[in-house]
């Protein structure tokens, strides 16, 4: 066993230079840390809106699906025609409802004057 030679390089691995740059290293090791997990937390919450944004495309995809084989069908291009068109099959009529008038506003009637306390006998 040779116990000067494991000192010195004991020694050498402690002394002041050496700590400081394996401290910076650490330290910059640290910093790579964080900004990878920034990084990694502002793609899962991409990852998530996009998740969304595709459930809503879906449901959207299937509601045009289910207007369009509604929209084939002999009836819901008359409802089309009849609702952007003032058409009407031989024999009908087509009415116009513009909806109610308005209520005309009732007016309170007028409160009574008040007179001051003094004046009670009024």
């Amino acid at each position: 066993m040779q116990f000067g030679k494991q000192n010195r390089w004991v020694g050498w691995w402690y002394s002041r230079p050496v700590l400081i740059v394996l401290a910076l290293l650490a330290l910059l090791l640290l910093v790579s840390v964080i900004e990878r997990i920034k990084v990694e937390r502002e793609m899962a919450a991409r990852s998530a809106a996009a998740e969304a944004d595709l459930r809503e495309l879906e449901a959207r995809e299937i509601e045009l699906y289910e207007r369009v084989e509604y929209l084939e069908g002999a009836r819901g291009v008359e409802e089309e025609i009849r609702k952007n068109f003032d058409v009407a099959r031989a024999g009908e009529q087509v009415v116009i409802l513009t909806g109610e008038p308005p209520a005309p506003e009732a007016v309170p009637p007028p409160a009574p004057p008040k007179y001051p306390w003094y004046q009670f006998w009024r």
